[in-house]
């Protein structure tokens, strides 16, 4: 994670991260899963036996202005969601072939000014999404876990002006 807050390039360090993950169906939209569990660490700090860019894509930043983010993997939210909107929700899962689910990065730091709070917000691409079989078990308690993979870039460049990029393609 890079970040940047002002033309001077002074570090700008992210002071809070927090993601989630949301599905959509016909039937609307419904938050997953989601922690604010999010540890920051100093890239200059990391272990020197650790290689954490092996294709180098962060030589090119100071290296006072990248974090790593670790979110710890168990929720930190408790999912309190109502028995008839899950049935309805596993029931749009069985009825339309249209499901999405996207990632949700919010990012706190001290500036710029009215920008603060950033958020990145993306659609799962469709072949890294699990079946909506898999889906409906997981919510009708049939199953444990599904699996999502590539859920979201590696390096994110969090710009002053509030935009967040990934580095890599």
């Amino acid at each position: 994670m890079y970040s940047s807050g002002n033309p001077t390039n002074i570090a700008n360090p992210i002071k809070d991260a927090s993601f989630q993950i949301d599905i959509k169906t016909v039937s609307g939209r419904l938050n997953l899963y989601q922690t604010t569990l999010c540890e920051r660490i100093q890239w200059d700090s990391l272990n020197s036996d650790v290689n954490a860019d092996p294709d180098g894509y962060l030589s090119a930043y100071n290296t006072n202005d990248i974090q790593l983010i670790c979110c710890q993997a168990d929720a930190s939210t408790l999912w309190l969601v109502p028995l008839v909107v899950q049935t309805r929700l596993i029931q749009s899962l069985e009825w339309y072939s249209d499901m999405e689910i996207f990632f949700t990065w919010m990012l706190s730091r001290d500036r710029p000014k009215g920008k603060e709070l950033v958020k990145y917000e993306k659609a799962i691409d469709p072949q890294y999404l699990p079946t909506q079989s898999d889906v409906q078990k997981v919510l009708n308690g049939s199953m444990n876990s599904f699996r999502i993979y590539n859920v979201y870039p590696r390096y994110f460049r969090v710009t002053g002006s509030g935009d967040v990029r990934p580095l890599e393609e």
